[in-house]
């Protein structure tokens, strides 16, 4: 690794393409015009056939480029995981293909990264940094100033429960230390979303923060692998009609329950009795909001669920069906163990 900027340490800007030609030129444009110094480009291409992969091989510029992986396909998570094991940084960012970074964006994140850092923990402990989201169109048109303001998804979101009925944090808007992935990778078969495991380990084990600046333009258009109504944008869809459209929108919500059911299943045998105090008592209150009509309201009560108040309480009504056992044991922790762990005994 090269040491050219000692206090400004390597930042490594995990990229997955497919087919994404048309708008990559200017991602890397706004990736040069960082105001951090030192950084790198690592991409895994999930076996484009529009000429993404040649155009990154080709590449030359300020910010080094660097292909990982065979380029065959993989899946989003996949391409995703490759992107992040070849990353050389203390610190990892990640990017989508379509998006346009605001120059300031790595330089934000890296300072409240730092500052997590600086307050207990150091590096060793977990940390990520994630900046607001303005949402526009294919040219970059605004559509809103903030993602977080046409949502249910909380800037607000820090701790486990939080995070278990849905993701606040895409991918494109994070900044990671390398214990992060020390921590969260290998991915284990069967999660649904790579940025959603990454803020889950993070909520358990380390800190989250958030930048209140919009340091990110976040494309919304017909080839989005994921997108603003992927993040429960209010009001859309509600002018569909009649038995077909409902079919579709009954589909779609059993399939996110099956998604939670599984994420959740996963990271429980995962990490289980690993858990921090906190964590652990997180699972639990989920796991009693799964069984109840009073546990439900209850979990909704205390967490930022990404959802509204009604819905979360059906869904989490829903997920008994899907999430009976996580897999592993889990219980109340005692008192007694909460105060030893708090006191580091």
């Amino acid at each position: 690794m090269s040491h050219d900027h000692p206090s400004k340490p390597l930042v490594s800007i995990a990229l997955a393409t497919y087919n994404g030609r048309t708008f990559l030129p200017e991602l890397l444009a706004s990736l040069e015009a960082q105001s951090w110094p030192h950084l790198e480009v690592v991409v895994s291409d999930d076996a484009s056939s529009d000429g993404t992969r040649e155009l990154l091989a080709s590449y030359v510029g300020r910010v080094p480029v660097r292909l990982v992986g065979d380029g065959t396909r993989a899946g989003i998570v996949g391409n995703f995981e490759r992107a992040l094991a070849g990353c050389r940084g203390d610190y990892i960012a990640l990017a989508d293909q379509d998006d346009v970074w605001a120059p300031e964006k790595v330089t934000d994140l890296m300072c409240e990264l730092r500052r997590i850092e600086s307050a207990g923990g150091g590096a060793a402990k977990p940390a990520l940094a994630f900046c607001d989201i303005e949402l526009v169109d294919s040219t970059l048109c605004c559509l809103s100033r903030s993602l977080f303001d046409i949502t249910a998804k909380s800037r607000c979101a820090t701790r486990l429960r939080d995070f278990l009925l849905s993701n606040h944090v895409p991918g494109c808007a994070m900044l990671v230390n390398r214990a992060t992935l020390e921590r969260a990778l290998p991915f284990p078969p069967g999660i649904v979303m790579h940025d959603w495991w990454l803020a889950m380990v993070v909520a358990s084990f380390g800190e989250i923060r958030h930048v209140a600046a919009p340091h990110l333009k976040y494309r919304q258009h017909d080839g989005n692998a994921v997108g603003a109504s992927a993040t429960n944008e209010r009001g859309a869809a509600r002018d569909e009609c009649g038995a077909a459209a409902a079919h579709r929108r009954g589909a779609s919500r059993q399939r996110q329950i099956e998604a939670i059911a599984e994420q959740v299943r996963v990271f429980a045998r995962r990490f289980g009795a690993e858990l921090p105090i906190d964590a652990r008592h997180d699972m639990y209150a989920f796991s009693r909001g799964v069984a109840s009509w009073r546990g439900a309201l209850a979990f909704v009560m205390i967490s930022r669920t990404g959802e509204t108040f009604v819905r979360s309480v059906k869904m989490l009504r829903r997920l008994r069906a899907s999430v009976l056992s996580f897999g592993v044991e889990v219980r109340r922790p005692s008192l007694v163990r909460r105060l030893r762990q708090r006191r580091g005994a």
